[in-house]
């Protein structure tokens, strides 16, 4: 005897929602998903947040699902609604978000044909392939429950990235049998063996480093215990910000952990790819390399790793614990002192950087949130910024995505209670700047700091550094009056010239109700990258 559809393919996408407990869609309703939108109607406990361009939808809810750690979800149409979205989405790729990425099709009969039907693509399925760790594909009722069931499940489980589902025109509202229930979360189990070699192996190392990244959000306390057993110095490039507090003994800026990279004997990944040192810094056969990661690709990507263990960076952590011997004598680092001051010195000159990085940190509470753009104050923040707890830097990571703070910012502020604070360029803020309206219309208390040099600043410093200073080029920018554009959507505004004058604005933005933003105006400032991109000091194999 077979069961009676109950529901509508919207229906279980909805469902699928609930049973993840996603209580927010940022959303740009369009004519091939109208069903899915009238079904939503019934669902009060589910609140559309209506973003002005399909970007803004998918940066909404990267910025959700990086604060929170828990998956978002976004919709928007297909054809050119996806494509617009598809920055964000690989933002949130390498951003590693959990986005539920719900994207409307053409209709069956047309898919793949090459009709020019509104808003055809000759295979849309093919780019969100590349934008996500899954696709999944309803273009029918049988079996919709189950496709909806796995998604869910996926987005939930394992390496943390966006999974989309896709649905024709003439699917939304066809009945389906089965219903979705809760996810099933998956991580993979640790090789014991694996284990208990890369207990080894640091066992016996001399100069050890551990480089941490997004992967060990979860394992801040493990990761200390660890590095404290093994007097292990600390780095993270950018998106390990947080999981080990930079006041802590062991922590080194990444500047730092480049001169400790010529001499380190045993290198422990932690979540993280380690794409800089290993691809830059240079790498040779007195380096041992062992990678902890829920990603299997990444466990031997450069083909040098000597044991590659993936699971939980937590789990990991502690079961190397209990193999390591506490009672074994390890040497304690004074040079990290040294060295963290020589640091200090060197990159004094970068100013205002420093001090803006400290007046932001003086006014957020520890457990407050940055959200990077591309721009200099968040280049230096990789450097000089006091990170205190995981989930306080959000990054678009390896994308490095110009002009994704103002909107992410707007979705991580609406998926927390934490303060949040988007750090943008004049030039990037305009990339998405029409979310304010967004941000306004569903009172998101978001603070976006705007800093106004009148350029591209990065690309014009580049330009004169390399081509001459009378050699600039589509890098100089004629910008709106900021102040007016901000209050004409009825967002606060404050305006600041210095790190003392943007303290008290933005401790008066935070505690103003609605969403609000600072502009401060600054001159060209000193190049950070010399701390940042950092020449080989080893042998590069390969």
């Amino acid at each position: 005897m077979t069961s009676e559809p109950v529901a509508s393919v919207a229906e279980l996408v909805i469902a699928g929602l609930r049973a993840s407990n996603i209580d927010t869609l940022y959303c740009l309703p369009g004519v091939q998903n109208d069903d899915f939108f009238n079904a939503l109607v019934d669902a009060p406990d589910i609140e559309p947040i209506v973003t002005r361009h399909e970007q803004g939808a998918a940066y909404m809810a990267m910025g959700a699902a990086q604060v929170t750690g828990t998956p978002a979800a976004c919709c928007v149409v297909p054809g050119p609604g996806m494509l617009n979205a598809a920055g964000a989405l690989t933002s949130a790729y390498w951003g590693y978000a959990r986005v539920l990425a719900i994207i409307g099709e053409i209709a069956t009969h047309q898919r793949g044909r090459n009709f020019g039907s509104l808003h055809d693509l000759p295979d849309q399925t093919a780019i969100l392939e590349q934008l996500t760790k899954q696709t999944v594909v309803i273009d029918e009722a049988d079996g919709a429950a189950a496709k909806v069931q796995g998604a869910i499940d996926a987005v939930h489980s394992g390496l943390p990235r966006p999974v989309s589902i896709e649905v024709p025109v003439d699917v939304w509202g066809r009945k389906a049998g089965g219903s979705v229930e809760a996810p099933t979360v998956s991580m993979p189990a640790a090789d014991p063996q694996a284990i208990e070699r890369a207990a080894e192996l640091l066992a016996g190392a001399k100069r050890p480093l551990i480089v941490v990244g997004s992967g060990a959000y979860g394992a801040g306390p493990e990761v200390v215990a660890l590095a404290e057993r093994l007097e292990a110095a600390i780095t993270t490039r950018r998106m390990g910000h947080g999981v080990v507090p930079t006041s802590h003994r062991l922590f080194v800026p990444i500047a730092v952990a480049h001169t400790l990279w010529a001499d380190v004997d045993v290198v422990l990944g932690i979540g993280s790819r380690i794409e800089w040192p290993l691809g830059t810094w240079g790498y040779d056969d007195d380096l041992t390399l062992i990678q902890v990661n829920v990603d299997a690709d990444e466990l031997d990507r450069h083909g040098i790793t000597a044991v590659g263990v993936r699971g939980d960076a937590a789990d990991v952590c502690r079961s190397l614990l209990e193999i390591l011997d506490p009672a074994t004598e390890v040497e304690s680092r004074p040079d990290l002192d040294a060295l963290r001051a020589t640091f200090a010195v060197d990159t004094a000159h970068l100013e205002p950087q420093r001090s803006y990085c400290s007046a932001i940190r003086d006014v957020l509470p520890d457990d407050g949130v940055i959200v990077e753009d591309v721009t200099q104050i968040g280049f230096a923040a990789h450097l000089f910024y006091d990170h205190r707890r995981p989930r306080t830097f959000l990054s678009s990571g390896a994308a490095g995505t110009l002009g994704a703070g103002t909107a992410v910012a707007i979705g991580a502020s609406n998926a927390t209670d934490r303060p949040v604070v988007g750090v943008v360029g004049d030039g990037g803020f305009l990339f998405t700047a029409t979310e304010l309206a967004s941000a306004a219309q569903h009172n998101i208390p978001c603070n976006i700091v705007v800093f106004n040099d009148g350029a591209f600043g990065n690309v014009k410093r580049i330009q004169q550094e390399r081509f001459g200073e009378d050699r600039t080029i589509a890098s100089t920018l004629t910008n709106p009056d900021i102040g007016a554009l901000t209050r004409s959507f009825g967002v606060n505004y404050w305006h600041a010239d210095s790190p003392e004058s943007l303290i008290p604005a933005l401790g008066e933005s935070i505690d103003t109700d609605g969403p609000c933003l600072i502009e401060v105006s600054v001159d060209a400032m000193p190049n950070p990258w010399p701390f940042l991109r950092m020449p080989a000091v080893r042998g590069l194999d390969g």
